[in-house]
């Protein structure tokens, strides 16, 4: 059984606070009085406004940028590491043309409800965590459904990597997470 420090460490997206500069802990999360988006990474991709009405992105490639943002410790990731796992089979230019394309249209999608979905400059992209629940961040279970469940981007291998290696994570952490229910010994 891996250790549970080792697992922790690869999900650590799953802590509310990291170490920032000069070593103050920051928090990765707020609540957003009332006005939050809700995010399920467990089961079918589901993206709920802050009204309740589900949104639909529209394509695959947008589903998985905002996993790949949702499971980063703070939220955000280098624009060339998001560009490599979602147009990674694509030259240079178009793959930053593809990630500028699924950043516009996301924004848009979210501007009728006045709450700031993504913020990006011009080498990395944040998901704004003070506005947005995770489902992965704060429930995990043995009952948890598989990690984006049916979620596919075809021809892109490094994201089908990365996936596969999130998958196997998540398993390992809940079921640490179970035998420690249990008594069994694991330590944290």
């Amino acid at each position: 059984m891996p250790n549970s420090i080792a697992s922790r460490e690869r999900l650590n997206f799953l802590g509310s606070s990291y170490v920032g500069a000069a070593g103050k802990v920051r928090p990765l999360y707020w609540e957003p009085r009332g006005r939050a988006y809700r995010l399920s990474l467990l089961g079918a991709f589901r993206l709920l406004a802050p009204s309740g009405e589900r949104l639909e992105l529209g394509s695959m490639k947008a589903m998985a940028l905002l996993a790949l943002l949702a499971t980063a410790p703070t939220g955000e990731r280098w624009r060339s590491w998001l560009q490599e796992k979602l147009w990674g089979s694509l030259e240079s230019q178009r793959a930053q043309a593809g990630l500028r394309r699924e950043l516009h249209r996301l924004r848009k999608l979210t501007v009728p409800y006045g709450v700031s979905l993504l913020r990006a400059d011009f080498r990395v992209v944040r998901l704004n965590l003070a506005v947005i629940d995770v489902d992965i961040r704060q429930n995990l279970s043995l009952n948890s459904a598989e990690f984006l469940e049916g979620l596919e981007v075809v021809g892109e291998d490094h994201f089908e990597d990365w996936l596969t290696e999130m998958r196997g994570n998540l398993v390992s952490v809940v079921q640490e997470i179970s035998d420690d229910r249990h008594g069994w010994g694991i330590d944290f």
